[in-house]
């Protein structure tokens, strides 16, 4: 019984994980006419007839071409799009935020201004060079952060479920140049962390968490300014955010584009064009489907969010006059809200730090104690505060 493989292929995987063109392309057709060759290339894979192949998740600026005729392509267009950030006309992210945002740039730049302001802020990014023991602690940093912002969100991670993998994965990839790791400090403490993959002066984000406590600070807005200006300086030409319609990207990209799925198979062979057309219909129908399903999902999801967010805490603030400051005595303990057992009163200190545009050496937490569970947040100029239930 004749037997044809089918072999499938993460066309962006292996561009940007593996940082490499499948071996069955000789070349890529670059956004602009450009072409970049595979040093890879296998002719007698692509024209072999006991084979067809099965590849997914093409970008449209990134499409692989094929120099032989002895096979035929047959493309779908996948439903999930990408989103990228084109550099090459920018000199720094401030110009590429005044030409993307326009009135609004202002507002990104506060951003940045406003946690510079409020806390001792640092930025890094590990591309060629990383210490084991310093990418260990990020990495576990990063973990962290993941777990917290997923329980959170009652949502599960899919960079959790393999995270042992990319720890063993990303090191080397680090050290070579094929990945990065960019960090955001608050002094010597990360609140930050991103891992990126690199292919031909082109960066895609792939893992990126934050810490949850400084949510009001735009934390995420800031990671994607911060490393714009890190890939114009290196001249990286793109900034990749890969696929997933989420605000965020649609608000950031320039270019929004489409993917596409090649099914290629050997010309002149009847197997082969049984297998072929088999494999198109399959993937025509799982395009079909998620188009039909995805906006009920996504409504599912919103309403998700929607009841979680309704849920009610136990914690209510109060703004005082700032002349009630000099009714406090100094007697009143200072507590440590880093400490495990005040720890839950940080976001609440970093919303103060943010609305009160203090800086956190200025402001300190005190137990009031003739009332149970109550404290006061105390500023230079400004007060608040806060009763547990």
């Amino acid at each position: 019984m004749l037997r044809m493989k089918k072999i499938n292929i993460d066309y962006f995987f292996e561009l940007f994980e593996k940082n490499s063109i499948p071996h069955i392309f000789p070349k890529i057709n670059l956004n602009g006419g450009e072409y970049l060759e595979n040093p890879n290339y296998n002719i007698g894979s692509a024209e072999n007839k006991d084979s067809i192949f099965s590849v997914f998740f093409i970008p449209d600026y990134l499409k692989p071409e094929l120099s032989t005729d002895k096979v035929v392509v047959r493309k779908v267009e996948q439903f999930f799009k990408g989103y990228a950030i084109f550099l090459e006309d920018f000199v720094n992210a401030d110009a590429y935020v005044k030409h993307r945002f326009r009135s609004n740039a202002k507002a990104i730049r506060r951003r940045v201004k406003r946690l510079e302001t409020c806390f001792d802020i640092s930025y890094k990014t590990f591309y060629g060079e990383i210490k084991k023991e310093e990418y260990s602690f990020l990495m576990d940093c990063l973990h962290k952060m993941l777990v917290k912002r997923f329980e959170e969100r009652n949502d599960t991670s899919q960079s959790l479920l393999r995270w042992d993998h990319y720890v063993k994965m990303y090191f080397d990839l680090i050290n070579e140049k094929r990945a990065s790791l960019f960090v955001i400090y608050d002094k010597d403490k990360p609140i930050v962390v991103s891992l990126n993959h690199h292919f031909k002066e082109r960066l895609f984000s792939a893992i990126s968490s934050y810490d949850i406590d400084f949510r009001k600070f735009s934390l995420g807005s800031i990671e994607i300014y911060k490393k714009l200006d890190w890939c114009i300086l290196n001249e990286h030409k793109s900034y990749e955010m890969g696929m997933g319609d989420l605000s965020y990207k649609r608000e950031w990209c320039n270019h929004i584009y489409n993917f596409e799925h090649h099914v290629i198979y050997p010309k002149g062979s009847f197997l082969g064009f049984t297998k072929g057309t088999i494999e198109y219909l399959k993937v025509s129908l799982k395009e079909f489907v998620f188009k039909k399903t995805y906006v009920r999902y996504k409504k599912y999801k919103a309403r998700k969010k929607q009841n979680l967010g309704n849920t009610k805490t136990d914690i209510s603030l109060t703004a005082l006059p700032i002349a009630a400051l000099e009714e406090y005595s100094e007697n009143y303990p200072v507590i440590d809200y880093n400490d495990s057992k005040y720890n839950f009163l940080r976001k609440m200190v970093y919303d103060f730090l943010y609305m009160a545009i203090e800086n956190v050496s200025k402001v300190k937490v005190v137990k009031v104690p003739k009332e149970e569970n109550t404290f006061l947040i105390l500023g230079s100029s400004k007060m608040q505060k806060i009763i547990c239930r």
